[in-house]
């Protein structure tokens, strides 16, 4: 890739750098050439250096200097990864799972939604428990029957504070249609 390719520019780079890189060719008077990249904060002393520093035998001149690029500083270009390349790594640096299907790609973190369904399971589990405790009180208020060891519950404020208590849970599970159903029996 070429200078021309990247439009880097060169100049705006080390504009405000105090110390730029320069490459410098040194050529001998007997013809040998060599290229090497001097840090200076001119031009003048960048050749200066590489005449000091080189390995050549001789009388020296610098032919050449310029800026440095990134390709002459061992940079390589890369092309931007895709949207698609940039959620693989979020997710594999982030421990989540990738699901692919049909070109596009879902990345969630499948264990913890895993959680949370189950959890919404075990709610509607609870609620329906609740609901059919809620009958089961109904069905004791209706006959008065309830354990002969104890005083009558029923119509109670423990019992009052259950029910509407089992009432608010049911409304806020958004079960409302099994609280309804069973609410008219009380």
């Amino acid at each position: 890739m070429n200078q021309a390719d990247t439009k880097f520019d060169a100049a705006l780079y080390w504009a405000n750098k105090p110390i730029k890189k320069f490459v410098c060719t040194i050529k001998s008077d007997n013809g040998e050439m060599h290229q090497c990249i001097c840090g200076s904060s001119c031009s003048d002393r960048a050749a200066e250096i590489a005449i000091e520093n080189s390995h050549l035998q001789g009388v020296l001149t610098c032919t050449e200097i310029r800026l440095a690029t990134p390709e002459d500083l061992g940079a390589t270009a890369t092309l931007q990864p895709t949207i698609k390349e940039k959620l693989r790594r979020f997710a594999s640096s982030n421990d989540l799972r990738e699901v692919d299907s049909g070109g596009h790609l879902l990345v969630g973190n499948l264990p913890a939604i895993e959680h949370v369904n189950a959890l919404k399971a075990q709610c509607n589990h609870l609620s329906v428990a609740l609901v059919d405790c809620l009958a089961l009180m109904a069905q004791c208020q209706q006959y008065q029957e309830y354990p002969k060891l104890f005083s009558n519950p029923i119509n109670s404020l423990p019992w009052q504070a259950t029910i509407e208590t089992a009432r608010a849970l049911l409304k806020a599970g958004n079960l409302q249609q099994f609280e309804q159903s069973k609410a008219d029996n009380f």
